[in-house]
């Protein structure tokens, strides 16, 4: 079932929603002033998806020269799978073609084939890994050209 949501840039009232998703997401989440600081850093390439009630997910981009970083996309579990995660990943790579990137990169745990079988439908592909990223896990590199 598709989502009905809105996508937009995120703003500083979006990061206690932001955070909670973050926390329910991932096994070692970003503490709340780094999350505050990459929005301060990355105003123009942050994102949220947003219902009438509630923030459902969020993306996090950085740029740096000709190169995109997907740094965090997250969606509330019980709105995976709608069509959310993709509609923000193509406003992002939509803006940071905009930007002048030429290829992103992200990194994913070893362990969630889950989301790089998402990550792969979207054209990135593997490109190497590295020993020990995530400190208890190993993560894989995924490149895309845009």
């Amino acid at each position: 079932m598709k989502a009905k949501f809105n996508i937009r840039k995120a703003e500083k009232q979006d990061l206690l929603a932001v955070y909670e998703i973050e926390r329910l997401s991932f096994k070692d989440p970003y503490p709340p002033f780094f999350i505050e600081m990459l929005l301060k850093l990355n105003p123009s390439t942050f994102f949220v998806a947003e219902t009438e009630k509630e923030t459902v997910g969020y993306l996090i981009t950085t740029k740096d020269r000709c190169t995109g970083h997907i740094v965090s996309l997250a969606i509330l579990p019980q709105r995976r799978r709608t069509g959310i995660g993709s509609a923000l990943m193509k406003t992002g790579l939509e803006i940071l073609q905009k930007l002048d990137v030429e290829t992103v990169r992200l990194e994913v745990r070893e362990s969630n084939r889950e989301a790089q079988q998402f990550y792969e439908t979207l054209g990135f592909e593997y490109n190497h890994r590295i020993v020990g990223y995530y400190g208890d896990e190993d993560a894989l590199v995924y490149y895309r050209k845009i």
